[in-house]
């Protein structure tokens, strides 16, 4: 969590520093307004101070889900009304489409489990109206199939439907599939069986399941061969619409997996250029870029000494890394980290998590130690984390500890007396049941003593892995053993994030660096 936005320094008048050479060391500190950016704006310098309680954070990626009927992880649901082919994907154009388009595939080279996924109704009255929808056309279908004469009107509409998914399920060399699927859904040929009375509606199920064992993913076998054993023809189709909607989605990630190798090796120039392409449509696309680095601008006794001068342009961009891992919401995320916005903020819920997880771990068993035989105590710590971790899911809020810390109390009291109970110990007393409770929800301060040591050595740890020039791994800091695992998941996430947006925007960056945080403009 980012400590409070202070305002720079301002030094004494001359008089004073005259009447009182002490006060020449001493500095007053204003809070001033943002400054807005400029050619070369001076550095603002955190001073010592409170950590603000942070709020939920209602940033998320801006970039759209570029999909119709898919999920793409990271992304807000929504956004374009059409499919995304891979053609699409690596030549992208300018404009909206394009940066759709670079932001999947990010998605993709950052993220080795990526995959798409269907997406779902967000709450209950659109799930309750999807159905009531769907519903109604099955109804509908089956009223005017049973009627006498028959009515088309519906299945046709079913038809067209089908015929338009198989076709998207379709790679570009399957040509002769696409001339069979021509002549089974030839809508004109149907359009004349029906005007001729002839047509055989349930035999069409039989010609569809037959190309769909064609192309569906072996996974779907078992589907395809359950929906032919089905005789009632409304939901014969109903299964076929919807093992049809999984093996669009079978083949999308098939064709993500195939090329992945391509998308990896050259998503970082394809970002660039991409990115490139949006900057030169805006009369300053890398303001926020540009504050967020200034931020960690050097002192001029640092620039004038020459012993730091090849060191000060990645200790800039290091010190402006780590604050990715806390994060303040009173400033905006850097265009060029705006399509990690959601793995920053879920990063940053990470090291609260496991900076809150770790103090309660270490405040119960500084109080708990005496009640524990040693040769158990590594075993009760594990239960009483995974246990403490489980509550502090919901934990996205300073705000949300307020309810999670006394139930994780109570959970911590529960687990250490049932340890005593089966060693035949006597449980916990009141007094210091009370004792260790006031001390857990004392955590929900972020300034508090041992909750802000703890996250500022997990913070610590990250820089010395993203600052080493080697690879070796730096040293688990104390305290921090009984969290190792969330650590270890923090730092290579961490680590993975800002390798690719080094090697993607390293060069803006460089120039920022030279011309705005190494440079300075007498005012």
């Amino acid at each position: 969590m980012k400590k409070g936005f202070l305002g720079p320094i301002k030094k004494e008048n001359q008089s004073q520093k005259e009447n009182d050479t002490k006060e020449e060391e001493k500095t007053t500190v204003k809070i001033l307004e943002t400054p807005k950016p400029t050619g070369a704006i001076p550095k603002v310098r955190d001073v010592p101070g409170k950590k603000r309680r942070r709020t939920r954070s209602m940033g998320s990626s801006l970039s759209p889900s570029p999909g119709r009927g898919f999920f793409v992880p990271g992304y807000n649901a929504g956004g374009s009304s059409s499919s995304m082919s891979l053609s699409e994907l690596m030549d992208a154009s300018k404009g909206m489409k394009g940066l759709t388009n670079m932001a999947l595939a990010h998605e993709i080279a950052v993220d080795k489990n990526f995959s798409l996924t269907k997406i779902q109704p967000e709450n209950e009255i659109e799930k309750q109206i999807k159905e009531i929808m769907q519903k109604a056309f099955w109804d509908l279908l089956k009223e005017q199939l049973e009627s006498e004469p028959p009515v088309y009107t519906q299945a046709m509409t079913l038809f067209t439907e089908i015929k338009a998914m198989l076709y998207s399920i379709l790679l570009p060399q399957h040509e002769k599939l696409k001339e069979k699927i021509e002549g089974i859904l030839d809508i004109e040929v149907i359009q004349q069986q029906i005007d001729a009375e002839v047509l055989e509606f349930d035999k069409y199920a039989g010609y569809i399941l037959g190309l769909m064992g064609i192309l569906c993913a072996p996974v779907r076998d078992d589907q395809i061969a359950a929906l032919k054993q089905m005789t009632e023809i409304v939901p014969l189709f109903k299964g076929i619409m919807e093992t049809l909607e999984m093996m669009k989605l079978d083949m999308a990630n098939f064709t993500i997996q195939t090329v992945r190798g391509t998308i990896e090796k050259e998503s970082k120039d394809y970002e660039r250029k991409k990115f490139q392409e949006f900057l030169d449509t805006q009369d300053d696309g890398l303001g926020t870029t540009r504050e967020w680095l200034i931020r960690h601008a050097p002192t001029q006794d640092e620039i004038d000494d020459p012993k730091y001068k090849k060191l000060l342009g990645a200790r800039i961009l290091n010190e402006a890394y780590m604050e990715i891992l806390e994060w303040d919401d009173y400033h905006n995320l850097p265009e060029t980290l705006v399509m990690d916005a959601k793995r920053i903020y879920a990063l940053r819920d990470k090291v609260e998590r496991a900076s809150v997880s770790t103090a309660v771990i270490l405040l119960s068993f500084s109080n708990l130690n005496a009640f524990i035989i040693p040769m158990d105590s590594q075993r009760v710590k594990e239960t009483v984390k995974q246990h403490a971790d489980i509550l502090l899911q919901d934990f996205f809020e300073d705000a949300d500890l307020l309810k999670i810390l006394p139930s994780v109390a109570a959970q911590v009291v529960k687990d250490v007396n049932d340890y005593l109970t089966e060693k035949n110990r006597p449980v916990l007393g009141d007094e210091l049941v009370k004792n260790l409770t006031e001390q857990l929800e004392s955590l929900e301060d972020p300034n508090q003593r041992i909750r802000d040591l703890l996250q500022k050595r997990i913070v610590d740890f990250c820089k010395q892995l993203i600052s080493s020039t080697n690879k070796s791994v730096p040293q688990l800091p104390p305290g921090l053993t009984i969290c190792k695992n969330d650590l270890g998941a923090i730092a290579g996430q961490f680590l993975k994030l800002v390798n690719y947006n080094k090697e993607v925007f390293g060069e803006f960056y460089n120039d920022i660096i030279e011309n705005h945080c190494l440079f300075k403009v007498e005012a």
